[in-house]
């Protein structure tokens, strides 16, 4: 992929962008197209998906696309490696959907630390 190509696809995702918060109606479609798209796989897949890098690029709508591709198994181990249930409750859930908020509450704190810590620093760089 040369460098024009990529500008053009940075243009037509900001568009999309654009056009998803200008309109709800088209906003899952748009949403739905990326997760089909087989694009966000480039945050990782299975355990070494990167939750909150995923959750900082696209949103928590994004975020929960891509969980929603996952098995049971993988949101599970998700869980387990990012330490997100210390009392290990999820083990006996069977609902992605519960597995799936989970996720999206443990990166979104995790985000909001790792946001916090890099404002506390700004003063450095």
């Amino acid at each position: 992929m040369n460098p024009q190509d990529i500008e053009h696809a940075r243009h037509m995702f900001a568009r999309w962008a654009d056009e998803a918060r200008a309109n709800p109606t088209i906003a899952p479609l748009i949403r739905d197209a990326l997760a089909e798209s087989g694009l966000l796989a480039v945050f990782g897949g299975d355990e070494s998906l990167d939750v909150v890098d995923l959750l900082d690029a696209g949103g928590e709508d994004t975020l929960r696309a891509r969980l929603g591709q996952l098995t049971l198994s993988e949101l599970k181990s998700i869980i387990a490696v990012r330490g997100y249930d210390p009392q290990q409750e999820s083990t006996r859930w069977r609902s992605p959907n519960k597995l799936i908020a989970l996720i999206v509450t443990g990166a979104s704190q995790q985000l909001e630390q790792e946001s916090g810590q890099a404002s506390g620093a700004s003063w450095m760089l």
